[in-house]
Formats: structure tokens, sequence, C-alpha cells
């Protein structure tokens, strides 16, 4: 994973902040505006300023040079369980054991990747990948996606829209809706 705006994604995640909630916990962290704080959490934008960085060391207790390792390999976490823990925990109820069906093991299995008393074969990360729609490539082995800032799974992208919906003021809806019934018509 390695870089510094990497691991700021992992201590949100380890601390057991609610992803939606990552932006504005960062700008407390940092003293920062919240745009600020999200083009951060996405990589984009300027570095931290020395001032942003002896905040995040601060509110992290970390030194300079444990921020600028991996993380992810410093505690030894394990990738693979918290990408499946992650995608799979974004299945609407019920959901699961369709999964299990579609990819042709128990549901039990599917209980045992989840708690990491069991590894996936390549075989079936490659259908767990196609299943969920992550872009081709994807390694869940090695690739952290449980610290994407976006949606990973449709269903977690259905929610997102929902949720941005629901927050539009009366006058915007009216304004993108044209937009969005043309988008979205069958």
């Amino acid at each position: 994973m390695g870089g510094l705006k990497a691991n700021i994604r992992y201590l949100l995640w380890k601390e057991g902040a609610n992803r939606k909630d990552w932006p504005s916990k960062l700008g407390k962290w940092l003293g920062c505006p919240l745009p600020r704080a999200e083009d951060l959490l996405k990589g984009e934008g300027e570095d931290l300023t020395l001032k942003e960085k002896k905040a995040l060391e601060k509110a992290t207790g970390l030194a300079p040079e444990e921020l600028s390792r991996d993380l992810l390999e410093k505690y030894d976490v394990d990738i693979l369980v918290e990408n499946i823990r992650h995608i799979i925990d974004g299945l609407p109820h019920g959901q699961k054991k369709e999964f299990a069906a579609k990819l042709g093991v128990d549901v039990t299995t599917v209980s045992r990747w989840i708690g990491g008393a069991q590894r996936p074969t390549k075989k079936k990360l490659e259908e767990i990948g196609k299943y969920f729609g992550l872009p081709p490539g994807t390694n869940l082995d090695s690739e952290a996606i449980f610290l994407w800032t976006e949606p990973v799974s449709e269903t977690q992208m259905k929610n997102w829209l929902m949720e941005q919906i629901q927050q539009i003021d009366g006058k915007t809806l009216r304004e993108v809706f044209p937009a969005l019934r043309r988008l979205l018509k069958k």
C-alpha cells in the first residue's frame, strides 16, 4: 500500500470511523477544511503541509517515520480477509447465500473466508472480483480495496446514489431530475 495518504485511510479505518465520516474526522485531526480533507483521502491535491503533518502526528500518536512506513505491513493486516469482509458486508441482507451459490460454494465457506479460517482459491478470487464488478486485474490479496474511498460493489454504489439523492434539496433535484430520468431510463 505505502504512502502517507494511504496510511491516513488505514488509520481512519483502524479507528472504526464510518467511511462517510472519514473526511470530517480527518479535517478535525488536521485542522483543515472539509474539501481539503476529501482531496487528501482521494489522493488528490497538494501533499500535507508541515502543520498538517504535525497535527496528524499529534492526533494519531505516531512519529513521522512511522507514518511514512506501510502501516498495513507494520500491523500485519490480512488484506485479503479485510477485502472479503468489506465487499461481502456490502451485500444486502440475505444475499450472502445467493453469492455463495453463484460461486458454487457453501455459505459456510463464505463465512470461513470472512473469518479468515479459509482462503479462496485464485479462481474463486477472480470470480469474486467479477461478481462485485471490481476493475479487471484487481488483486484482492494485495490491493487494500477495503480502504478505497469510493463504493466498491454494485450494492454500495446504489446505496451511495440513494444517499446522495436523499440529501439533494428540492430546487437542485428539480434541475437535475430530467438528466437523471434520461440517464436512468430503461
